[in-house]
């Protein structure tokens, strides 16, 4: 595995938690985030652009986008369209993860640098090395000096200025970053299932009239119920296109579905909706347990926070073994065959969050705050509150 590609692998690698009442968007930003954490990129790129459509100069989407085309073969002009694009809006206070950060990273200029010289435009990527340098004192020294060495094999005219390494360029011949490919239909039979760690039941209702519940939530990756925390007799289904929905009631009369989507949007439920759960596309499967956890057996016992550093298939790259003569307490933990790389455990958040200040972690971009419960990753609000 080449740097560029253990480097993506350190800033987009985010595990997925619990998310309550998202719009479409926002489960397609989601989606990409764990397909690029799975280094599926293509269908990250897939879901990113579903978002891009709606919002073209997101300089956050364009940044995640052009950094996705970083890593392909032969795709430098698509990802140069999107990284000049996202440069536009430099958020030195980036919020990782964030569906509504709508600035790039710092790191857009590392991309920028690596990208140019792929194209031989040496010029330029020395201009992005410069900007890039800027930040050299929030950012770790390696990745300063990799940008650095793609440049030193990238001759150029010094007086060359590439005034324009920044402005923003029409997309490249035979590139239309608004076409959505056709996607495979997601089946629901039991190879894809055990894949997905999930299992489900078939419901069949006695009767083909419509039945209303209340959505309250959806999803890619379950989550136990206990997550909403204000709510009960919530159900689990999965649809035909494996989107996760959380529902509460079976009502034959309509009204009465909306009675208690007031009383719900009264407790916080401000995106809930009423449904048919008799839709058999979308909650004729209703889901038991994910990765052999009952969703709705919740958390029992301890739970244990980490900060999470980054996250490796094989063994821990020695560039980055940097890392541990910088930061003490540092953790190796074996987690769905992947070496998680953490400092901890703490018994609160409050104590997690004291201590990831202390660290001073500017330099790692992706390092955030993770949660467990009898060693399974669970989603950090569920787990704040519950230790509350």
């Amino acid at each position: 595995m080449n740097m560029k590609k253990q480097f993506l692998g350190l800033v987009l690698s985010i595990l997925i938690s619990g998310l309550c009442a998202q719009d479409s968007l926002e489960i397609e930003f989601d989606k990409a985030r764990v397909l690029l954490a799975q280094r599926n990129i293509e269908d990250a790129i897939t879901s990113l652009r579903k978002v891009y459509i709606h919002d073209q100069n997101n300089s956050n989407i364009n940044f995640l986008m052009g950094a996705a085309y970083t890593e392909l073969e032969g795709t430098q002009s698509e990802a140069l369209f999107h990284l000049k694009k996202a440069v536009q809006n430099v958020n030195e206070k980036y919020i990782i993860g964030s569906f509504k950060e709508s600035g790039a990273p710092i790191h857009v200029f590392y991309y920028l640098t690596l990208a140019f010289g792929e194209v031989d435009s040496c010029a330029e990527a020395n201009r992005a090395l410069q900007e890039f340098k800027k930040y050299s004192n929030r950012v770790d020294k390696y990745f300063i000096d990799e940008a650095g060495r793609h440049v030193q094999k990238c001759p150029f005219e010094v007086k060359n200025k590439a005034e324009q390494w920044n402005h923003v360029i029409e997309p490249p011949l035979n590139y239309d970053p608004m076409h959505i490919p056709q996607e495979e239909p997601f089946t629901l039979d039991s190879a894809t299932l055990a894949e997905k760690g999930l299992l489900t039941k078939k419901l069949e209702y006695t009767t083909n009239a419509p039945l209303y519940g209340v959505q309250i939530g959806s999803n890619i990756n379950p989550s136990p119920t206990s997550s909403y925390s204000n709510a009960k007799n919530v159900d689990v289904f999965i649809d035909n296109k494996g989107i996760i929905r959380y529902v509460i009631g079976h009502f034959s009369i309509r009204s009465q579905a909306d009675r208690l989507l007031n009383t719900l949007q009264e407790q916080g439920y401000s995106d809930a909706f009423v449904v048919n759960v008799n839709d058999e596309r979308k909650y004729s499967n209703e889901v038991i347990s994910y990765r052999n956890i009952n969703l709705r057996a919740g958390i029992r016992g301890s739970v244990e926070f980490y900060i999470q550093l980054g996250v490796f298939k094989a063994e821990v790259p020695e560039n980055f073994m940097e890392v541990y003569t910088k930061i003490d307490g540092i953790q190796e933990i074996e987690y769905n065959e992947m070496t998680v790389i953490a400092v901890g455990p703490f018994e609160t958040f409050e104590e997690v969050q004291q201590k990831k200040a202390e660290l001073n972690l500017e330099s790692i971009e992706d390092a955030f705050i993770v949660a467990y419960n009898k060693g399974k990753r669970i989603p950090l609000k569920e787990a704040q509150q519950y230790t509350r």
